[in-house]
């Protein structure tokens, strides 16, 4: 299509010209330069034979490719690849082999030592028993695995960012019922909707529901999925799919904000899908549409706007980028996989909020995770459409094989059903007035927590916290300090940002029980006081860590590091 639409513009040109050169005194004087010109060309080449005319033109065209393709046949710039390849060469040096290998080694040891000593069952199973536990024995040893690391002591605390988002003083009640849903639906899969129909009604019942939240329309569509990773790799499927049955587009390209969830990178590698990325207002933390708009070109099939973003807790201008994205008549995804079940409440639960649903023209899918605020168990998220032929292209269909014909809507084939229910059970348990109620506990205590840190000298908002996300910094010392303090001392979960160096806490139910927002803001302004006193100091131990990590050039060095981690997470105590 991309090809036709060329071939049609440079033949209306050519038709243009010649109609201009066929006007009277013009024409004569084109065919002189013409002549001139052939005149030329033949004087410059008379002492060559044809078949060396030829090379000459076939290696010219070589070149020219090859430079145009240096240049411009990249997402990367040049320079960026210039550097991967002086690192890549660089680290196969002998010397520096040896010197990358033993940090790792000291990496690896230090995870080891956190994941598997720390915290780990000391009688770890290694391979198959010979003879199965009966119940007793297998309850005691389940009860010992749950024990580690305490995370319901955790939870109870409220000092963890995230992770575990129910919390409140119910939650004991909450998990018996979402545990008996659970047992109810424990053998059944939706991938059977025949021999499951109740299953089946309910996941319909979930996206209707989901999509009516975020006020789609009646062509509003989706699917349950099994968190936001899934969500938004089904999302930008849709949108390689569905733009190439209608456009042709062959070599794709998505364009984001450097905030934007790191999903959307492994969508792309997956998906064969070119990712931009731009960086964010620096003030404001926000992406900026001109100059996503800047980055858009023919093979651009959608923009991605967070509602809000993770690292900084703001939501990006979305009527802006909607309007983009309708302009070009491509899709914007909104990713509401963190807001979820908290921003479709804001204005309900008293709290301005800027318009980010189904209802901003040219916004055509979004995505939001039921088993964060949503309060469902792990392995439920849903992504919404705006119109069903997007929808379709999410799907996966094989009408030629011998087995029978087979389709899937989601990645997964076989999947559980209890999920479903279990989900089911937690929008209908909460309805609109639960969910707004804890919508309101949550934004209350975030917006606590934001006017607490103005408050303690030496640090500063990253940006006024649109959700319940809350992000600081400092000007003065080294945040990564504080996380000594913070998190090895006090025992709070947060999470340590970078680019710039920074952390956030993702406030949920669990920290808006009684005396948490002061316990939390009481250790801030502990921990701050002699860093602010003593702003010179750098950083030691694992807050060193996270300010090296930064400035290390070699981001190869970095995912080796990533690797060393995630493996470590394999391995059983010996």
């Amino acid at each position: 299509m991309e090809t036709l639409v060329r071939g049609a513009a440079v033949a209306l040109v050519a038709a243009i010209g010649y109609g201009f050169c066929t006007q009277g005194d013009f024409k004569d004087q084109c065919q002189a330069a013409l002549g001139d010109a052939r005149t030329t060309i033949n004087d410059l080449f008379a002492g060559f034979e044809a078949w060396q005319i030829m090379g000459l033109t076939v290696c010219g065209c070589i070149v020219l490719d090859f430079i145009i393709n240096l240049f411009f046949g990249h997402e990367e710039s040049l320079f960026t690849r210039t550097k991967k390849g002086v690192f890549r060469c660089a680290r196969k040096i002998p010397l520096v082999q040896r010197m990358v290998e033993k940090e790792l080694s000291k990496t690896r040891a230090d995870f080891e030592k956190s994941l598997l000593h720390k915290h780990a069952h000391p009688n770890g199973i290694t391979a198959m028993p010979k003879e199965g536990r009966k119940w007793d024995d297998l309850e005691k040893l389940l009860q010992e695995y749950a024990k580690i690391g305490d995370p319901d002591k955790r939870r109870e605390e409220g000092k963890v960012s995230g992770t575990i988002y129910v919390g409140d003083d119910d939650v004991d009640t909450y998990t018996d019922m979402i545990s008996k849903t659970y047992a109810m639906f424990a053998w059944t899969n939706p991938l059977h909707p025949g021999v499951f129909p109740g299953v089946r009604q309910m996941e319909a019942e979930v996206v209707r529901m989901v999509c009516d939240i975020f006020n789609g329309g009646p062509t509003a569509c989706g699917s349950v999925t099994s968190g936001g990773t899934e969500s938004i790799l089904l999302a930008c499927k849709s949108y390689r799919d569905y733009y190439h049955s209608v456009r042709g587009i062959t070599n794709p390209n998505i364009v984001t904000c450097t905030t934007a969830h790191p999903a959307f990178d492994k969508a792309c590698q997956y998906l064969g899908i070119h990712i931009r990325k731009i960086p964010m207002d620096p003030k404001t933390c926000r992406a900026r549409p001109s100059a996503m708009r800047r980055h858009i070109d023919s093979n651009t099939i959608a923009l991605v706007g967070s509602c809000p973003q993770y690292p900084h807790g703001c939501v990006d201008p979305i009527e802006e980028l909607a309007a983009i994205a309708k302009s070009y008549g491509i899709g914007l995804h909104v990713d509401c996989c963190l807001g979820s079940f908290v921003v479709p409440f804001m204005r309900k639960a008293g709290f301005d909020f800027p318009s980010f649903d189904f209802t901003v023209d040219g916004v055509t899918s979004i995505s939001a995770d039921t088993h964060k605020f949503g309060y469902a168990p792990k392995g439920s998220s849903v992504v919404m459409y705006s119109f069903h032929e997007l929808h379709h292209a999410q799907y996966s269909m094989f009408p030629d094989w011998p087995g029978g014909v087979y389709g899937t809507p989601t990645i997964a084939g076989s999947r559980s059903g209890a999920l479903v229910a279990a989900t089911w059970a937690a929008l209908v348990h909460h309805g609109e007035d639960g969910y707004v109620k804890c919508t309101q506990k949550i934004i209350k205590a975030a917006r606590e927590i934001a006017e607490g840190i103005k408050k303690i000298p030496g640090l500063r908002l990253m940006c006024e916290p649109d959700g319940p996300v809350v992000s600081w910094t400092s000007d003065v010392f080294d945040v990564y300090r504080m996380t000594h303090g913070l998190i090895e001392e006090h025992g709070w979960d947060l999470n340590v940002l970078q680019f710039p160096p920074s952390i956030h806490i993702c406030v949920t139910l669990a920290h808006t029980r009684e005396g948490i927002v002061e316990s939390f803001l009481n250790d801030m302004a502990k921990v701050a006081a002699p860093l602010f006193a003593n702003p010179g100091v750098k950083a030691e131990g694992g807050a060193a860590v996270y300010g090296m990590a930064q400035s290390i050039p070699d981001r190869t060095i970095i995912e080796d590091v990533v690797k060393t981690y995630l493996d470590t997470t394999y391995l059983v105590p010996a």
